[in-house]
Protein backbone atom coordinates (compact mmCIF):
# COMPACT_ATOMS: atom_id res chain seq x y z
CA UNK A 1 0.00 0.00 0.00
CA UNK A 2 2.80 2.25 0.61
CA UNK A 3 4.38 1.62 -2.78
CA UNK A 4 1.02 2.67 -4.36
CA UNK A 5 0.85 5.72 -2.56
CA UNK A 6 4.50 6.35 -3.11
CA UNK A 7 3.81 5.93 -7.14
CA UNK A 8 1.08 8.06 -6.93
CA UNK A 9 2.97 11.23 -5.29
CA UNK A 10 5.84 11.00 -7.93
CA UNK A 11 3.12 11.17 -10.91
CA UNK A 12 1.33 14.41 -9.19
CA UNK A 13 5.05 16.02 -8.72
CA UNK A 14 5.39 14.99 -12.54
CA UNK A 15 2.56 16.49 -13.67
CA UNK A 16 2.90 19.67 -11.63
CA UNK A 17 6.21 20.19 -12.88
CA UNK A 18 5.66 19.71 -16.37
CA UNK A 19 2.80 22.39 -16.59
CA UNK A 20 5.00 24.75 -14.40
CA UNK A 21 7.97 23.89 -17.28
CA UNK A 22 5.26 24.54 -20.08
CA UNK A 23 4.01 27.77 -18.09
CA UNK A 24 7.16 28.95 -18.24
CA UNK A 25 7.95 28.22 -21.78
CA UNK A 26 5.02 31.14 -22.38
CA UNK A 27 6.46 33.66 -20.24
CA UNK A 28 9.79 33.65 -23.16
CA UNK A 29 8.05 35.77 -25.41
CA UNK A 30 10.20 36.13 -28.93
CA UNK A 31 12.49 39.20 -29.02
CA UNK A 32 10.81 42.08 -30.80
CA UNK A 33 12.98 44.07 -33.82
CA UNK A 34 15.86 46.62 -32.56
CA UNK A 35 14.74 50.35 -32.78
CA UNK A 36 16.45 52.46 -35.96
CA UNK A 37 19.57 54.35 -35.24
CA UNK A 38 18.75 58.21 -35.00
CA UNK A 39 19.43 60.18 -38.62
CA UNK A 40 23.26 61.22 -38.91
CA UNK A 41 23.00 64.64 -38.96
CA UNK A 42 25.72 67.76 -39.38
CA UNK A 43 25.88 71.04 -38.33
CA UNK A 44 26.35 73.32 -40.51
CA UNK A 45 25.91 77.44 -41.58
CA UNK A 46 24.81 78.53 -44.99
CA UNK A 47 24.59 81.35 -46.81
CA UNK A 48 22.20 82.74 -49.93
CA UNK A 49 24.26 82.58 -53.46
CA UNK A 50 25.00 86.44 -54.50
CA UNK A 51 25.50 87.79 -57.68
CA UNK A 52 28.63 90.15 -57.70
CA UNK A 53 30.85 92.19 -59.70
CA UNK A 54 34.29 90.28 -59.35
CA UNK A 55 37.84 91.83 -60.66
CA UNK A 56 39.73 89.79 -63.47
CA UNK A 57 43.26 89.59 -61.87
CA UNK A 58 46.57 88.40 -63.36
CA UNK A 59 49.09 87.54 -61.39
CA UNK A 60 53.15 88.08 -62.44
CA UNK A 61 56.28 88.09 -60.60
CA UNK A 62 59.27 90.23 -61.28
CA UNK A 63 62.66 92.34 -60.45
CA UNK A 64 62.76 95.75 -58.70
CA UNK A 65 65.64 97.71 -60.98
CA UNK A 66 66.68 101.72 -60.98
CA UNK A 67 65.04 104.33 -62.71
CA UNK A 68 66.62 105.28 -65.71
CA UNK A 69 70.33 105.09 -66.08
CA UNK A 70 73.10 107.88 -66.90
CA UNK A 71 76.15 106.86 -68.27
CA UNK A 72 78.87 108.77 -66.19
CA UNK A 73 82.12 110.41 -68.31
CA UNK A 74 84.75 112.69 -68.22
CA UNK A 75 84.72 115.52 -71.24
CA UNK A 76 88.81 114.91 -71.92
CA UNK A 77 90.92 112.37 -71.91
CA UNK A 78 93.24 110.91 -69.46
CA UNK A 79 94.47 108.43 -66.59
CA UNK A 80 91.71 106.59 -64.29
CA UNK A 81 94.04 107.51 -60.86
CA UNK A 82 91.18 106.66 -58.31
CA UNK A 83 87.36 105.11 -58.10
CA UNK A 84 85.72 106.35 -55.37
CA UNK A 85 82.65 103.43 -55.86
CA UNK A 86 81.83 99.98 -56.11
CA UNK A 87 78.63 98.61 -57.66
CA UNK A 88 75.25 98.64 -56.10
CA UNK A 89 76.73 101.94 -53.89
CA UNK A 90 74.10 104.18 -53.21
CA UNK A 91 74.93 108.25 -53.98
CA UNK A 92 73.72 111.70 -53.36
CA UNK A 93 74.02 114.79 -55.36
CA UNK A 94 77.60 115.52 -55.04
CA UNK A 95 79.02 112.39 -53.85
CA UNK A 96 82.81 112.23 -55.37
CA UNK A 97 82.63 108.91 -57.98
CA UNK A 98 86.21 109.02 -59.44
CA UNK A 99 89.03 111.06 -60.02
CA UNK A 100 91.24 111.55 -63.63
CA UNK A 101 94.15 112.26 -64.06
CA UNK A 102 94.80 114.52 -66.98
CA UNK A 103 96.93 112.79 -70.15
CA UNK A 104 99.98 113.96 -71.02
CA UNK A 105 99.04 114.73 -74.40
CA UNK A 106 96.80 117.27 -73.68
CA UNK A 107 99.16 118.71 -71.38
CA UNK A 108 101.91 119.03 -73.93
CA UNK A 109 98.70 120.70 -76.30
CA UNK A 110 97.58 122.60 -73.76
CA UNK A 111 101.43 124.28 -72.94
CA UNK A 112 102.36 124.36 -76.93
CA UNK A 113 98.93 126.51 -77.16
CA UNK A 114 99.80 129.12 -74.39
CA UNK A 115 103.16 129.38 -75.97
CA UNK A 116 101.44 130.17 -79.28
CA UNK A 117 99.62 132.74 -77.86
CA UNK A 118 102.40 134.37 -76.34
CA UNK A 119 104.30 134.32 -79.52
CA UNK A 120 101.35 135.27 -81.41
CA UNK A 121 100.66 138.40 -79.09
CA UNK A 122 104.59 139.89 -79.36
CA UNK A 123 104.48 139.18 -83.25
CA UNK A 124 101.48 141.36 -83.04
CA UNK A 125 102.88 144.37 -80.75
CA UNK A 126 106.36 144.00 -83.29
CA UNK A 127 103.75 144.49 -86.04
CA UNK A 128 102.03 147.25 -84.60
CA UNK A 129 105.21 148.92 -83.76
CA UNK A 130 106.71 148.49 -87.68
CA UNK A 131 103.49 149.64 -89.17
CA UNK A 132 103.83 153.12 -87.05
CA UNK A 133 107.38 153.68 -88.52
CA UNK A 134 106.32 152.94 -91.68
CA UNK A 135 107.85 149.71 -92.17
CA UNK A 136 105.18 147.18 -92.06
CA UNK A 137 102.00 147.27 -94.22
CA UNK A 138 98.41 147.07 -92.82
CA UNK A 139 97.87 143.44 -94.04
CA UNK A 140 101.01 142.69 -92.33
CA UNK A 141 99.41 143.91 -88.74
CA UNK A 142 95.85 142.12 -90.38
CA UNK A 143 97.44 139.05 -90.51
CA UNK A 144 99.34 138.78 -87.01
CA UNK A 145 95.95 139.87 -85.59
CA UNK A 146 94.69 136.59 -87.06
CA UNK A 147 97.09 134.38 -85.74
CA UNK A 148 97.06 135.91 -82.45
CA UNK A 149 92.86 134.72 -82.61
CA UNK A 150 93.47 131.50 -83.68
CA UNK A 151 96.07 131.01 -80.93
CA UNK A 152 93.89 132.09 -78.32
CA UNK A 153 91.03 130.00 -79.83
CA UNK A 154 93.05 127.11 -79.69
CA UNK A 155 94.28 127.99 -75.82
CA UNK A 156 90.40 128.02 -74.76
CA UNK A 157 89.76 124.80 -76.71
CA UNK A 158 92.59 123.06 -74.83
CA UNK A 159 91.26 124.37 -71.48
CA UNK A 160 88.10 123.12 -71.94
CA UNK A 161 90.08 119.89 -72.64
CA UNK A 162 91.38 119.83 -69.33
CA UNK A 163 95.22 120.23 -70.35
CA UNK A 164 95.34 123.09 -67.69
CA UNK A 165 94.02 121.13 -65.18
CA UNK A 166 96.23 118.15 -63.52
CA UNK A 167 93.32 116.34 -61.63
CA UNK A 168 89.83 116.09 -62.04
CA UNK A 169 86.76 114.76 -60.09
CA UNK A 170 83.25 113.76 -61.38
CA UNK A 171 80.75 113.74 -59.14
CA UNK A 172 77.25 112.58 -58.41
CA UNK A 173 74.34 115.11 -60.33
CA UNK A 174 71.29 113.14 -58.73
CA UNK A 175 70.02 110.64 -55.72
CA UNK A 176 71.12 107.12 -57.19
CA UNK A 177 72.74 103.71 -57.13
CA UNK A 178 75.93 103.21 -58.71
CA UNK A 179 74.67 99.87 -61.71
CA UNK A 180 78.16 99.28 -63.18
CA UNK A 181 81.74 100.30 -63.60
CA UNK A 182 83.23 100.23 -66.82
CA UNK A 183 86.71 100.83 -66.10
CA UNK A 184 89.53 100.30 -63.51
CA UNK A 185 91.91 101.72 -61.96
CA UNK A 186 94.47 102.81 -64.66
CA UNK A 187 92.84 102.58 -67.20
CA UNK A 188 93.35 105.47 -70.30
CA UNK A 189 90.07 106.83 -71.27
CA UNK A 190 89.19 108.54 -74.33
CA UNK A 191 87.12 111.92 -73.91
CA UNK A 192 83.36 111.05 -73.59
CA UNK A 193 84.00 107.37 -72.78
CA UNK A 194 81.61 106.29 -70.30
CA UNK A 195 83.03 105.34 -66.86
CA UNK A 196 80.03 103.87 -64.84
CA UNK A 197 76.42 103.83 -65.17
CA UNK A 198 74.18 105.59 -61.87
CA UNK A 199 70.49 104.55 -61.96
CA UNK A 200 68.13 106.84 -60.63
CA UNK A 201 66.85 106.13 -57.61
CA UNK A 202 63.67 108.41 -57.30
CA UNK A 203 61.54 106.68 -59.43
CA UNK A 204 61.87 102.75 -59.54
CA UNK A 205 61.32 100.68 -62.24
CA UNK A 206 59.84 96.85 -61.69
CA UNK A 207 60.30 94.51 -64.66
CA UNK A 208 57.27 92.22 -64.38
CA UNK A 209 57.27 88.69 -66.93
CA UNK A 210 54.05 88.45 -68.15
CA UNK A 211 52.69 84.94 -69.74
CA UNK A 212 52.65 85.11 -73.61
CA UNK A 213 49.52 83.79 -73.19
CA UNK A 214 48.35 86.66 -71.24
CA UNK A 215 50.44 89.69 -72.29
CA UNK A 216 47.21 90.58 -74.81
CA UNK A 217 45.51 91.50 -72.06
CA UNK A 218 48.06 93.76 -69.76
CA UNK A 219 48.08 97.31 -71.62
CA UNK A 220 49.31 100.51 -70.69
CA UNK A 221 47.21 102.24 -67.35
CA UNK A 222 46.02 99.11 -65.87
CA UNK A 223 46.35 98.99 -62.02
CA UNK A 224 48.49 96.89 -60.37
CA UNK A 225 49.33 95.99 -56.97
CA UNK A 226 52.93 95.08 -55.98
CA UNK A 227 54.30 93.25 -52.75
CA UNK A 228 57.53 91.36 -51.92
CA UNK A 229 57.54 87.63 -52.44
CA UNK A 230 57.59 86.84 -48.79
CA UNK A 231 55.74 89.87 -47.30
CA UNK A 232 51.97 90.52 -48.23
CA UNK A 233 51.71 92.88 -45.85
CA UNK A 234 53.32 95.72 -47.70
CA UNK A 235 52.39 96.83 -50.58
CA UNK A 236 51.76 99.74 -53.34
CA UNK A 237 49.82 100.78 -56.09
CA UNK A 238 50.65 102.06 -59.50
CA UNK A 239 49.87 101.10 -62.79
CA UNK A 240 51.35 99.24 -65.97
CA UNK A 241 53.48 101.74 -67.72
CA UNK A 242 54.46 100.08 -70.72
CA UNK A 243 53.89 96.32 -72.20
CA UNK A 244 55.95 95.18 -74.79
CA UNK A 245 55.20 93.10 -77.33
CA UNK A 246 58.10 90.70 -77.28
CA UNK A 247 59.08 87.61 -75.86
CA UNK A 248 62.56 87.58 -73.88
CA UNK A 249 64.62 84.66 -75.23
CA UNK A 250 66.20 84.41 -72.08
CA UNK A 251 62.82 84.44 -70.14
CA UNK A 252 60.35 82.92 -72.64
CA UNK A 253 58.05 85.91 -70.95
CA UNK A 254 56.83 88.71 -71.98
CA UNK A 255 58.17 92.12 -70.48
CA UNK A 256 55.76 94.82 -68.72
CA UNK A 257 57.22 97.72 -66.85
CA UNK A 258 56.01 99.44 -63.77
CA UNK A 259 57.12 102.97 -62.51
CA UNK A 260 56.69 103.49 -58.64
CA UNK A 261 58.11 106.81 -56.82
CA UNK A 262 60.20 105.61 -54.23
CA UNK A 263 58.97 108.04 -51.94
CA UNK A 264 55.64 106.02 -51.84
CA UNK A 265 57.50 102.34 -51.86
CA UNK A 266 60.38 102.72 -49.21
CA UNK A 267 60.22 99.11 -48.63
CA UNK A 268 61.23 98.43 -52.24
CA UNK A 269 65.18 97.83 -53.18
CA UNK A 270 66.62 97.19 -56.32
CA UNK A 271 67.09 93.53 -56.72
CA UNK A 272 63.90 92.30 -54.51
CA UNK A 273 61.55 89.97 -55.92
CA UNK A 274 57.94 90.84 -56.13
CA UNK A 275 54.72 89.59 -56.69
CA UNK A 276 52.44 91.81 -58.98
CA UNK A 277 48.15 91.92 -59.36
CA UNK A 278 47.43 93.51 -62.16
CA UNK A 279 43.42 94.18 -62.87
CA UNK A 280 42.51 93.24 -66.00
CA UNK A 281 38.69 93.54 -66.18
CA UNK A 282 35.70 93.10 -63.84
CA UNK A 283 32.65 90.66 -64.30
CA UNK A 284 29.57 89.62 -63.16
CA UNK A 285 29.14 86.43 -61.16
CA UNK A 286 27.44 84.46 -58.90
CA UNK A 287 30.01 84.44 -55.89
CA UNK A 288 30.11 81.86 -52.89
CA UNK A 289 33.05 82.95 -49.71
CA UNK A 290 36.40 81.08 -50.30
CA UNK A 291 35.21 78.42 -47.60
CA UNK A 292 32.62 77.13 -49.37
CA UNK A 293 34.37 75.89 -52.28
CA UNK A 294 35.94 72.30 -52.00
CA UNK A 295 37.82 70.39 -54.66
CA UNK A 296 38.77 66.57 -55.11
CA UNK A 297 39.68 64.37 -57.43
CA UNK A 298 36.43 65.55 -59.55
CA UNK A 299 37.29 68.81 -59.31
CA UNK A 300 36.16 71.83 -57.41
CA UNK A 301 32.07 71.49 -55.98
CA UNK A 302 29.85 73.36 -52.96
CA UNK A 303 27.11 72.27 -51.14
CA UNK A 304 23.61 73.93 -51.10
CA UNK A 305 20.82 72.76 -48.95
CA UNK A 306 17.55 71.64 -50.00
CA UNK A 307 14.88 70.18 -47.80
CA UNK A 308 16.93 70.16 -45.08
CA UNK A 309 19.50 67.92 -46.73
CA UNK A 310 23.03 68.17 -48.11
CA UNK A 311 23.50 68.06 -52.10
CA UNK A 312 26.55 68.33 -54.14
CA UNK A 313 27.14 70.86 -56.88
CA UNK A 314 30.16 70.42 -59.49
CA UNK A 315 31.18 73.87 -60.09
CA UNK A 316 34.00 75.64 -61.80
CA UNK A 317 36.24 78.19 -60.14
CA UNK A 318 37.24 81.59 -60.96
CA UNK A 319 38.98 84.60 -59.99
CA UNK A 320 38.94 85.47 -56.42
CA UNK A 321 38.51 89.08 -55.04
CA UNK A 322 38.38 90.59 -51.16
CA UNK A 323 37.76 86.53 -50.44
CA UNK A 324 34.34 85.61 -52.78
CA UNK A 325 35.24 83.51 -55.50
CA UNK A 326 33.29 83.47 -58.67
CA UNK A 327 31.68 80.26 -59.73
CA UNK A 328 29.22 78.77 -62.58
CA UNK A 329 28.21 75.42 -63.30
CA UNK A 330 24.36 73.84 -62.32
CA UNK A 331 24.01 75.94 -59.19
CA UNK A 332 19.91 76.71 -58.05
CA UNK A 333 20.37 80.20 -57.41
CA UNK A 334 17.15 80.33 -54.76
CA UNK A 335 19.02 77.67 -52.17
CA UNK A 336 21.79 78.38 -49.83
CA UNK A 337 24.81 77.32 -49.79
CA UNK A 338 26.87 75.80 -47.34
CA UNK A 339 29.99 78.11 -46.33
CA UNK A 340 30.87 76.21 -42.68
CA UNK A 341 31.01 72.36 -41.41
CA UNK A 342 31.12 71.28 -45.50
CA UNK A 343 34.14 69.28 -44.95
CA UNK A 344 32.15 66.94 -42.82
CA UNK A 345 28.72 66.43 -45.68
CA UNK A 346 28.44 63.61 -48.19
CA UNK A 347 25.35 63.75 -50.67
CA UNK A 348 22.28 63.44 -49.17
CA UNK A 349 23.42 64.22 -45.60
CA UNK A 350 20.97 65.42 -43.27
CA UNK A 351 22.39 68.79 -41.45
CA UNK A 352 21.36 71.20 -38.80
CA UNK A 353 21.46 75.34 -39.38
CA UNK A 354 23.77 76.55 -37.08
CA UNK A 355 23.97 80.47 -36.25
Amino acid sequence: MTRVRNVVTFLLTAVVGGGAWLGCLGCHRAPSAPAAPPAVSALVKTAPLQQRSLTDSLTAFGEVTTGQVVAISFPRAGQVSRLLVVPGQAVKPGTRLATLASDPNAKLAYTQAVSTVDFARGELRRNEELFALQLATQSQVDAARKALQDAEANLAAQRQLGGDIGLATVAAPFDGVVTAVAVAQGDRIQPGAAILQLGHTDVLRVRLGIEPDDFRLVRAGLPVTLSPVDDRTNSVSASIAESQGVVDPKTQLVDAVVEVPAARATFLVPGMHVRADIKVGQHLSWAVPRAAVLTDANGAYIFQVSGGKAHRVNVTSGGESQGMVAISGSIDPHLPVVVLGNYELQEGMQVRQGP
